[in-house]
C-alpha cells in the first residue's frame, strides 16, 4: 500500500472522517442479498477499522472471518471497538495470510487505489479464493474529486470501470459485474475539507489546498465516484480469458446508477 499516506494518521482521525466508506461498505455488502452464498471463511482485505468485517460477522454468524491490514495500529483500534471472534491479521494486502484455494469469500471496500500493483493485488485475492469463490469490492474512479484538478496535490491513482473489467477477466476471474454511484459531500470550511482529505489519505500532510470556490449554496462541493464490482473464480478448468487474448463480457454488465449527497 502507499503505507506513506497513512503514517502520521491516527485511526480515531481516520474514524472521524470516514463516512464514505462507511457508506460504501453498507452499499457494498447490500449485494450479497442476491448472492446465493453461504461463505464459511471470509477475508475482508483492507479492513481497517472493521467496518465490513464487522457487518460480515451479522450477516455470516457462523463463517471464520479475517479482517487483513497492513496497518497494526488501525487493527489495534478495530479489535477495540468490538472484541469478539473476527481475526485481525496484520499483511500486506498483496501477500494475503491465507492458503491457496482456502477462502469462500473476499471483500474489498474503498482499498484499491492505495494498492501499488493492481494486477499483483487482483491475483493474490484470485489465489486465495477456492474454485467458485466469490470476489466483491468497491473502488474509487476517475470523477472521484475532481473539483481538485490543478491544485498543487498528488492524488492516488483512479482506475475507469471499463479497465477494472479487463483487469479482473485478465486475472481470469469470471462474470464481472461493474457499477457505479456518485457521492457529493459538501464543506463549508475549506480547513475541514483539508484536514478531512488528509485523514483519508487523499493528500500528503505537507501538501496544501489553494483556495476554492464556494458555490451558490455558500458550500465547497467535493464529488466521489464510487464503483462496485463482484466477480467469481472459475472452476478450476475453465479460463475466461479469450484465447486470442480479447477480453470480452456482456456491456449489460456495467451500469450506473444514482447520484447521492451528504452535507458537511
Amino acid at each position: 500500500m502507499l503505507k506513506s499516506r497513512f503514517e502520521n494518521i491516527s485511526p480515531a482521525d481516520h474514524d472521524s472522517a470516514a463516512v464514505l466508506i462507511r457508506e460504501a461498505g453498507d452499499q457494498l455488502l447490500a449485494r450479497l442479498e442476491v448472492v446465493a452464498l453461504q461463505p464459511k471463511r471470509i477475508l475482508d482485505v483492507g479492513c481497517g477499522m472493521g467496518h465490513c468485517a464487522r457487518l460480515l460477522q451479522k450477516r455470516y454468524p457462523a463463517a471464520e472471518i479475517g479482517g487483513v491490514d497492513d496497518s497494526a495500529a488501525m487493527l489495534a483500534y478495530a479489535n477495540a471497538l468490538s472484541p469478539s471472534s473476527i481475526q485481525w491479521l496484520c499483511a500486506s494486502l498483496d501477500t494475503l495470510p491465507a492458503e491457496d484455494h482456502s477462502i469462500d469469500l473476499v471483500v474489498g471496500n474503498l482499498v484499491l487505489p492505495w494498492c501499488m500493483d493492481l494486477k499483483k493485488t487482483l491475483q493474490e485475492w484470485r489465489r486465495v479464493l477456492r474454485p467458485e469463490g466469490l470476489l466483491i469490492f468497491s473502488t474509487y474512479g476517475p470523477d472521484t474529486l475532481r473539483e481538485l484538478q490543478g491544485q498543487p496535490i498528488q492524488l492516488p491513482p483512479f482506475v475507469d470501470m471499463h479497465d477494472l473489467g479487463d483487469l479482473l477477466v485478465h486475472a481470469n476471474f469470471a462474470g464481472p459485474v461493474l457499477d457505479v454511484e456518485h457521492f457529493t459531500l459538501t464543506y463549508r470550511e475549506q480547513q475541514r475539507l483539508q484536514d478531512e482529505l488528509q485523514m483519508m489519505g487523499f493528500i500528503a500532510g505537507q501538501e496544501m489546498l489553494q483556495p476554492m470556490e464556494k458555490n451558490s449554496m455558500g458550500v465547497v462541493p467535493l464529488t466521489y465516484e464510487v464503483i462496485y464490482g463482484h466477480a467469481w473464480k472459475p472452476e478450476a478448468s475453465k479460463n475466461v480469458l479469450a484465447e486470442d487474448g480479447v477480453v470480452k463480457f456482456p456491456l449489460a454488465h456495467l451500469r450506473r446508477q444514482k447520484d447521492i449527497f451528504f452535507g458537511k
